[in-house]
């Protein structure tokens, strides 16, 4: 007996065995095409264009498994098996650009002046971005990691840009709206069959770390952002959605973080008032306090994770594992095994010391869960050092950045770190092509450029501060 055939297969099959259809279907496609682009051309309406992709860029940076988001991920770009959907990057994101060709024009013409101010304020991330792609020549799974090393560097470009194109009023705007659709979409489309609430992505934990996001920005909106009464009645029932939301995921490094994350909004205004020094050695002690009790919650008090967080013992197995991950790292200190080169077991069998990596109750990771040591298997230390100052460059800049805005655009840098190294602690999100990285390489544009254009102001304003200074000592 014949299996039945799929409403999906049947379309396709119509489509690609009638060439007259086919034909018809390519000239309605490049006809609509040129007409998007000609409205593109107005300023107006390629701006609104031009937004309406932030979000969904934003909306599908966590990898989601629904279809048809799940075809526009550049983490397709990884697998050479799947058929022609895996390859709608290739053509979705030129076909993009093309439509956006007179906003892409503007970033063109001040692509330098981006650059070299993040060359000049962050040089160590631009060194970083780069080594996905270099660490080909010493990769134990070359062919891997060129694919790889390709999806990270067009997906990290498109952060890039709309970084460089917005500041964070807008950017904020973006998220917000970006994690709340992708919360409202998970609630509404349940995967049949799935026990955790995972919604539309790959697991509980990255959709908890959206939705504790989503949370965070919708109380920094509504305690600093909001400019009406209809705006703040609006972000407070956002809030309680995206809070409800993070209770149904049950993940308990979700609300730990959540918690975390409202913590740190709510004491903006009092670092605001503080000097450079110590608002910098209050957020030092904060994240040292938060590290210390998000492991201490998550792997010591089990009655309060099951009982009150959900079950959800993150740190569970990890432990075993993280010591047998360091040794293999410690074998490649100075270039480690390649971006994606590692957790190669299905592929690569005996040949990666991954294959050889279990705990006690048999279990064999697929990924480091640990950005620290993700990175360090990939590029070895060169890269963890390149990680981590350009992470505390970003941190010291955010805090300079504080007392020069409005705290709802200087909570939004402080908002996500607070949440990249507290989320990277029991996950590698940093290391993979999903929505952590994307926050990180915005963040890391936006302050770079926001920094050096006050530094240079500053300068100009006061061209003769200097000599004035060294006549005054």
């Amino acid at each position: 007996m014949t299996e039945p055939v799929s409403k999906a297969n049947m379309l396709k099959g119509l489509i690609l065995g009638s060439s007259s259809l086919t034909l018809i279907l390519i000239a309605i496609f490049a006809i609509v095409t040129l007409l998007l682009f000609q409205l593109a051309s107005r300023k107006k309406i390629g701006l609104v264009w031009e937004k309406a992709f932030a979000v969904l860029y934003i909306f599908i940076s966590p990898f989601l498994t629904q279809v048809p988001f799940n075809y526009f991920h550049f983490i397709n770009l990884q697998d050479t098996k799947g058929g022609i959907l895996k390859m709608i990057p290739y053509f979705f994101y030129p076909w993009v650009v093309f439509i956006l060709l007179s906003r892409i024009k503007l970033f063109c013409s001040n692509f330098i002046d981006y650059f070299s101010k993040v060359l000049i304020m962050n040089p160590f991330f631009l060194f970083y971005i780069l080594m996905p792609s270099m660490s080909t020549l010493w990769s134990i799974f070359p062919e891997q990691t060129v694919r790889s090393g390709l999806a990270f560097s067009a997906f990290t470009a498109f952060g890039f840009y709309l970084a460089a194109q917005y500041k964070w009023e807008d950017l904020s705007h973006f998220w917000r709206w970006g994690y709340t659709a992708l919360g409202l979409a998970s609630f509404i489309i349940k995967p049949p069959g799935a026990g955790d609430f995972v919604g539309l992505t790959q697991s509980k934990n990255s959709l908890g770390g959206v939705l504790a996001l989503s949370t965070a920005f919708w109380y920094l909106h509504y305690s600093q952002g909001a400019k009406t009464r209809k705006e703040r009645w609006i972000s407070l029932a956002m809030i309680f959605f995206s809070f409800y939301l993070v209770r149904a995921n049950k993940s308990g490094a979700a609300l730990v973080i959540t918690i975390i994350l409202i913590i740190a909004v709510y004491s903006l205004s009092f670092l605001k008032k503080l000097s450079f020094q110590w608002a910098f050695t209050a957020i030092i002690c904060f994240l040292v306090v938060s590290i210390i009790m998000t492991v201490f919650v998550l792997d010591n008090l089990e009655d309060i994770v099951v009982g009150g967080l959900g079950k959800d013992l993150t740190l569970t197995g990890r432990t075993e594992f993280w010591p047998q991950l360091i040794d293999a790292a410690n074998q490649r200190p100075w270039f480690g095994y390649g971006y994606d080169g590692f957790f190669q077991q299905d592929k690569l069998g005996p040949a990666t010391p991954a294959y050889f990596i279990y705990t006690n109750n048999g279990f064999q990771p697929k990924n480091p869960h640990n950005g620290p040591i993700g990175i360090l298997l990939a590029f070895g230390w060169p890269g963890l050092i390149l990680m981590m100052i350009s992470l505390l460059l970003n941190l010291v800049y955010a805090i300079r950045y504080l007392s020069r805005s409005t705290l709802e655009e200087a909570g939004m840098p402080i908002c996500f770190l607070v949440y990249l190294i507290m989320s990277n602690i029991t996950e590698g999100y940093i290391l993979g092509i999903a929505n952590p990285w994307l926050s990180y390489v915005m963040l890391t544009v936006r302050l770079a450029i926001d920094n050096a254009s006050n530094t240079s102001d500053i300068s100009s304003s006061n061209p003769q501060r200097l000599s004035v200074a060294r006549t005054v000592d």
